[in-house]
């Protein structure tokens, strides 16, 4: 391949992940501070674009930029890919292993280019270097993201550019005199040329696509939960019990659900004010999540009202569970709210296969009425509820 086609290559490849680098950057203002990590990764794959303008550029601009800065930017831009990685799924950053490396990277390059001045030798610095990052960064990649998501396709494209890189390091290492420039012409290096500008973009989309998974997985589970409290809303509730109810009906077992219900909570806000019953309906929850455990589905049912799924458990175990909130609630010392209430539950239990959540729900309510009729701070079980 002429001279010209190489360095064509070597520039044009700088341009899309260059631009999709700005994306990410836009993206990283939009996102929630939460979703870490975008910002290393568009900052690594703009420094390594901007490299590649200068690698490109050999001959054209003085060599220190072209051979050192050049490849000081590629080593570093990477390193950042991969520290961003880190800070995206919430892992230790390895700062010093990182340093570590590029020093080594950076210091060979220098030391092959003012010392020993050869082509084969940087070369296998810089790809020695870029392989340990990319396989780091391709665990990195496969071990902490979700199966079936866009990181378990980005991990794979890390672990095969590492590969590549390792097949670049060997053919150098083994016949360093095949490579006396850095735009020669031969089969070799024109393939590690082009895979690499096909790795740079792949590998800055695929930051795109993972930050997106992200994202999009934020707002299904956002979708799914009460904002006040952070517990499920009744649409997650629906999809609990369908997927409880079908589970089971096969083994023949019941589902119990409490309904609960915050006692004169209109006086609460009248008296103290909204703000005061916001806290308190986030006491209420924390507390009923402390009892229940890992037991059963809590969600927020609506308003002051609080519901509870408990698959294979008959009503009057229900009951004795329901109680424990209740107690929990009343014998309250000073807690986070910083007033006292209390509550009142209906208790309902139905056979799973022939069971619906309007059904468990309405025979809930007529329990939970009967308990408020009876002077509220109090416990009822549905007349329809199965007892062991």
């Amino acid at each position: 391949m002429p001279l010209f086609d190489l360095r064509t290559v070597v520039l044009m490849s700088s341009v899309m992940p260059g631009l999709m680098a700005i994306a990410l950057f836009s993206l990283a203002r939009s996102f929630p501070v939460n979703i870490r990590g975008i910002r290393q990764w568009a900052s690594g794959s703009l420094i390594v674009s901007a490299s590649a303008v200068l690698l490109a550029l050999r001959g054209e601009v003085p060599d220190w930029l072209s051979i050192l800065v050049a490849n000081a930017g590629i080593m570093s831009g990477t390193s950042l890919g991969l520290i961003g990685s880190q800070l995206f799924f919430g892992r230790p950053v390895t700062w010093r292993s990182v340093a570590i490396v590029l020093f080594i990277g950076t210091a060979g390059t220098a030391w092959y280019w003012l010392m020993e001045d050869s082509v084969a030798a940087r070369a296998a610095c810089v790809t020695g270097v870029l392989a340990l990052l990319y396989g780091a960064h391709g665990r990195v990649m496969l071990r902490y993201g979700r199966p079936g998501h866009s990181a378990m396709a980005l991990g794979a494209m890390l672990l095969a550019e590492c590969a590549v890189a390792l097949m670049r390091f060997a053919t150098v290492v083994a016949v360093p005199g095949r490579l006396s420039g850095f735009f020669q012409a031969g089969p070799l290096h024109t393939f590690y040329l082009m895979a690499g500008a096909f790795f740079s973009l792949v590998i800055t989309v695929g930051f795109l696509l993972v930050a997106m998974d992200r994202l999009r997985t934020q707002l299904e589970q956002h979708s799914y939960r009460d904002p006040l409290t952070g517990l499920q809303n009744r649409r997650a509730f629906a999809a609990a019990f369908e997927k409880e109810r079908e589970q089971t009906s096969r083994t023949g077992g019941v589902l119990s659900m409490l309904l609960l219900d915050l006692d004169h909570f209109k006086h609460v806000n009248d008296q103290h004010g909204h703000d005061a019953g916001d806290r308190v309906l986030v006491d209420f929850a924390q507390r009923t999540a402390s009892v229940l455990s890992t037991r059963g589905h809590l969600c927020r049912w609506g308003g002051e009202e609080f519901a509870v799924l408990l698959p294979d458990m008959f009503a009057d175990d229900a009951y004795l569970l329901a109680e424990r909130i209740r107690m929990r609630i009343a014998d309250q010392g000073p807690g986070a709210s910083a007033i006292h209430y209390t509550c009142s539950a209906g208790v309902a239990c139905m056979a799973a296969a022939h069971a619906t959540l309007e059904e468990l729900a309405r025979d809930a309510d007529a329990a939970l009425y009967r308990a408020k009729d009876a002077g509220r701070n109090r416990v009822e079980i549905s007349d329809q509820a199965y007892v062991a």
